[in-house]
């Protein structure tokens, strides 16, 4: 058996065939062969928390998890085990703000005082950070990074950010990222899994030399992933389902007219938001596939409020977890997954994180509490024209590269759908789908 505590911040690679730990660095790992069924299946079905690899024999154990092997039939089995991984701290505060800023100064201590960089999109919970970031090292030694692109969704956010950083008198950075940058060839030793993300490896990249140029290298990136997952926002379907399953009806009922008038959805569409959203997946994967294919062996869902509360907390650390496992040159900080953060959330009674107007209500009563001119936004910008003008640019490259993959090559993937979708999605229409992307990310790793 195999513990990783919420805390490790890494995530255990375990050999499948003993159960052994592995070494946590790809490159060591002996056998290089891709698992082309797993990628197959981790293209197709989601996973939020991932136990599986697409490294032949290569199992991940998350933080907060639990792992047991069975020898003799050499079967495994993973377990969410938050409580179980944590030693709680008697001492600590319910202030989330307070926390955060705690969480900061303890990574922050021992590093001849760096400079904080707050990766800054103006949304609530990178407002949250940089207030934290003044606090910890003052304004004169905190930099924030906004990402900009000449037509995207996400300007807004930068509109936001500028008028914040002023009125915080913060050195304000603008990268601007470039559509050639995305979708280039992907080295299998810097990822696990496939993921969406893998299309901005190089971005991320240019980023580290970007706050470089202006700062040198003697800084710290704060990153505010994982807020959203620690304060339940958007909130799950269980909060009412499960109460449905006890007989609670009036109270499930209250629930989801609650949640319904938070998003501005028609009660309809939020009692079966889940069954459209399962349905609309399995159209995408026929589709976009020419084989059925089975998912992957997922951890049991969650049926309460509190679960799923527990699963969303372990895939933002999971995911953060993952980055920082991976990601050794850039010294990264995700405090919404510190020790004393999880520690909180999971003290939390998860209905009490929303009302009909808000999420994150603990977050933003304890800053406008401490900052009551700073406004923390609900609405935050994507960057979805990014990828459809890195689709436009290499869009020739990336047929080809489909064309010449395993995937075609062995009549995986409809092809012909999925240059169409590329098509579309390059001209602007409709967005980037994520299954395509993920397709396009499996086709982009080079083998070994």
């Amino acid at each position: 058996m195999h513990t990783n505590p919420v805390s490790s911040c890494e995530i255990i690679l375990i050999d499948a065939e003993n159960g052994n730990i592995l070494n946590n660095n790809t490159k060591t790992i002996r056998n290089k062969k891709l698992d082309k069924h797993e990628i197959l299946r981790q293209i197709s079905h989601t996973e939020k928390i991932p136990t599986s690899s697409y490294r032949e024999g290569v199992i991940l154990l998350p933080p907060g998890c639990i792992y047991t092997h069975d020898i003799k039939s050499k079967s495994s089995e993973i377990k969410i085990a938050p409580y179980n991984t944590i030693t709680p701290n008697p001492n600590s505060t319910d202030d989330p703000f307070e926390i955060l800023a705690s969480s900061i100064a303890i990574e922050r201590s021992g590093t001849n005082d760096k400079k904080l960089v707050v990766r800054f999109s103006g949304g609530a919970d990178s407002t949250c950070l940089l207030l934290a970031a003044i606090e910890v090292a003052g304004a004169d030694r905190v930099a924030a990074v906004t990402w900009i692109d000449s037509d995207f969704s996400a300007n807004s956010d930068c509109i936001a950010a500028m008028a914040t950083c002023k009125t915080l008198q913060i050195n304000h950075l603008f990268f601007r990222f470039e559509p050639r940058h995305f979708f280039q060839p992907i080295d299998p030793d810097n990822h696990l899994l496939i993921t969406p993300g893998m299309a901005s490896d190089q971005v991320f990249e240019n980023e580290r030399y970007f706050i470089s140029g202006h700062l040198g290298d003697d800084y710290i990136i704060l990153d505010g992933h994982g807020g959203d997952h620690v304060f339940l926002d958007p909130v799950p379907t269980e909060a009412f389902q499960d109460l449905f399953r006890r007989k609670k009806i009036i109270k499930a009922f209250k629930i989801a007219t609650k949640i319904s008038k938070m998003t501005g959805s028609s009660i309809y569409e939020t009692l079966f938001r889940n069954r459209r959203q399962r349905n609309n997946e399995s159209d995408q994967r026929s589709d976009f596939f020419n084989a059925q294919i089975t998912p992957p062996l997922t951890l049991e869902k969650p049926e309460t409020l509190r679960e799923a509360h527990q699963h969303a907390i372990i895939e933002a650390i999971s995911q953060n977890a993952t980055s920082k496992t991976f990601n050794k040159e850039t010294k990264i900080i995700f405090p919404f997954t510190s020790k004393e953060m999880i520690e909180y959330a999971l003290k939390q009674d998860p209905y009490n994180m929303f009302d009909e107007f808000l999420t994150r209500l603990p977050l933003r009563r304890a800053i406008a509490k401490r900052y009551p001119t700073i406004p923390l936004r609900s609405d935050k910008g994507h960057i979805t024209s990014a990828y459809q003008r890195g689709l436009r640019l290499h869009k020739n490259r990336i047929l080809t590269t489909l064309k010449n993959s395993w995937l075609a090559k062995n009549n995986l993937i409809n092809l012909s759908h999925i240059e169409t979708m590329t098509s579309r999605s390059a001209m602007g229409i409709g967005g980037v789908d994520q299954l395509l992307l993920k397709i396009i990310c499996a086709s982009l790793i080079k083998e070994p």
